[in-house]
């Protein structure tokens, strides 16, 4: 039962992946509309190299038993709860400033639950690795900037009142005091800070770009987890503290990065930069943050992909091209060849 399982986890994978290479050559040949495809497509490679890492991972590790599932599947909720907690925290934010929010969104893959609440889009998909609040980008720069801050602040600071709240009622099962257990948090926490930030700013190139940190060694490393979701306020601290670090590193993609935009963006205008080089300027900055945040994963996931099959990277990525272009050149000669039969040429 088990190996079928992981057979069909494969099969999907490879049928997902030929289904975005498809759409993928009939964007290249203008036949499909390039905006919602290419959406299709981006979401459809997803989901193929995560279903194609969780068959690999099958594969080349232990069977999982079922206490094992039952801990993934509780560590997922635990992920849900903090990223929807973090997200309600922009949520709130943002309607006590009286800026409309249209989508409040956990999660990537398919959705799970999807309805409409007060004005706002509210969805759930299956995989709680990210989340966001969409707002009009007018409204929002209409905030001062100490609204922008608390905006922008206000998912981290929920996740940090879930690390106190949770990390305090696991001491206190643990036999210690209200007082007590509030104390050793505090403590954990202020040290905590110093010791994340000092390994961010010592990781080496080497750290992050490598082949070990492939898609197959991240579910690795995200199912060894689970074995903190036993208990479910450890769990919940534990991973509320992971997500605000992470958010407060100053990529502008991140909410510390868009704080760090949004001082700017004040001290520009104060030295009377125009507006319009401020936006031009922070879109860059976007973009390049979106690069330093993504690019690893997917520069990770085919060097891994070389050595799986004993090629170098460029020859990997050469034999890529190639393959990919004689995909687009046969569906070229397809549509040709469909296009004579209803079309036939006059004599």
């Amino acid at each position: 039962m088990y190996f079928l399982i992981v057979v069909a986890i494969a099969l999907a994978s490879i049928g997902i992946i030929i289904r975005a290479g498809i759409l993928m050559t009939k964007v290249v040949i203008g036949k499909s509309n390039k905006d919602s495809d290419i959406d299709k497509v981006m979401k459809f490679a997803l989901y193929g190299m995560v279903l194609g890492a969780l068959a690999s991972y099958l594969i080349n590790s232990p069977p999982l038993t079922l206490v094992d599932i039952v801990l993934i599947l509780k560590l997922i909720f635990i992920f849900f709860l903090v990223v929807t907690l973090h997200e309600m925290g922009h949520y709130l934010a943002a309607r006590s400033f009286n800026v409309p929010v249209s989508t409040f969104s956990v999660g990537v893959g398919p959705k799970l639950i999807k309805f409409n609440y007060s004005g706002t889009n509210f969805q759930f998909s299956i995989l709680p690795i990210m989340g966001y609040v969409k707002t009009n980008s007018l409204d929002e720069q209409r905030l001062t900037l100490i609204q922008k801050c608390i905006f922008y602040l206000a998912g981290i600071i929920i996740n940090i009142i879930c690390f106190f709240i949770g990390l305090t009622v696991f001491f206190i099962q643990q036999g210690q005091s209200v007082y007590e257990s509030f104390v050793i948090v505090f403590n954990k926490f202020v040290t905590l800070i110093p010791k994340f930030y000092s390994l961010i700013v010592n990781l080496r190139f080497s750290d992050i770009i490598t082949p070990e940190h492939d898609l197959e060694n991240s579910i690795g490393a995200y199912i060894s987890m689970a074995n903190i979701a036993q208990e479910f306020w450890l769990g919940l601290a534990v991973l509320s503290i992971m997500v605000a670090l992470l958010n407060l590193i100053p990529i502008p993609v991140l909410d510390g990065g868009r704080v760090v935009l949004a001082i700017l963006g004040s001290l520009f205008a104060l030295i009377g930069i125009s507006k319009r080089y401020i936006n031009a300027s922070f879109t860059l900055l976007l973009i390049l943050g979106a690069l330093i945040l993504y690019s690893p994963m997917i520069i990770n996931n085919l060097w891994a992909s070389s050595i799986k099959a004993g090629m170098a990277l460029p020859e990997f990525l050469l034999w890529l091209g190639i393959i990919l272009t004689g995909i687009i050149n046969v569906q070229i000669f397809l549509e040709n060849r469909r296009n004579k039969k209803i079309n036939p040429p006059l004599t």
